[in-house]
């Protein structure tokens, strides 16, 4: 899982000092960050789902908050500020991004070695059925189901070998277009029903799907999540 970005007293500190030094996009952004955070005093922190993009079309920075403060901040761009994507990370979202993870690989979740092939792509699909008439029907509140769906989302994106590796014509499209209308339902719902901010967690959300279907998109698989 991506470090999550805590709120930091640096951070927060730098608007007492505007006087001293005008305040930089990275500064702006980050203070209203920090902001939005606190305002939900269950968040742990922020995930990050998109980084910062590099300047003149490169690609983007690898999600690494290491590399991130190798970087001179005091250069970002606001636009290039505004292409960050994070979602908040509360104690509950943090205890299913572990439950779904070992609910994918399975014996293989606290493996150092993983070893994937086209089985896991059945286990995949299988797994699917059984989240549906398992786990997902236990929900009973959009917020639980938005909290489920979206570390569900997140470890099949993060494990992605059955989207490479898999047989075709044995039922990929129908758990793919399933996944896609359970995401466009609950999506209806407003951000105080689902439990998020509308300013950060929506919109990494929307980031995470829109990146989950363009992989889908590669191998042909409908994905229409909106």
């Amino acid at each position: 899982m991506p470090p999550k970005r805590k709120a930091s007293a640096s951070t927060s500190a730098k608007g007492s000092k505007a006087t001293k030094k005008k305040a930089t996009p990275y500064d702006e952004f980050f203070e209203d960050y920090d902001k939005v955070m606190k305002r939900n005093p269950k968040n742990l922190g922020g995930m990050i789902i998109r980084g910062i993009s590099k300047a003149e079309g490169e690609d983007s920075d690898e999600d690494d908050e290491d590399e991130e403060e190798e970087q001179d901040t005091s250069k970002y761009t606001a636009e290039q500020m505004a292409s960050l994507r994070y979602v908040f990370i509360t104690q509950k979202r943090e205890d299913k991004l572990d439950e779904m993870r070992r609910f994918i690989l399975g014996s293989q979740a606290n493996d150092s070695i993983m070893m994937f092939n086209t089985s896991f792509s059945y286990e995949v699909m299988d797994g699917f059925e059984e989240y549906k008439s398992r786990i997902w029907k236990k929900m009973k509140t959009p917020a639980e189901k938005f909290d489920s769906l979206f570390a569900y989302t997140y470890n099949l994106k993060n494990y992605d070998t059955w989207i490479h590796d898999h047989e075709g014509g044995m039922g990929m499209d129908d758990m793919v277009k399933g996944l896609a209308g359970m995401w466009k339902r609950l999506l209806k719902n407003d951000d105080e029903k689902l439990g998020i901010d509308a300013e950060y967690t929506r919109p990494g959300v929307v980031q995470l799907l829109t990146d989950f279907q363009s992989d889908l998109d590669m191998q042909e698989l409908e994905f229409d999540f909106q």
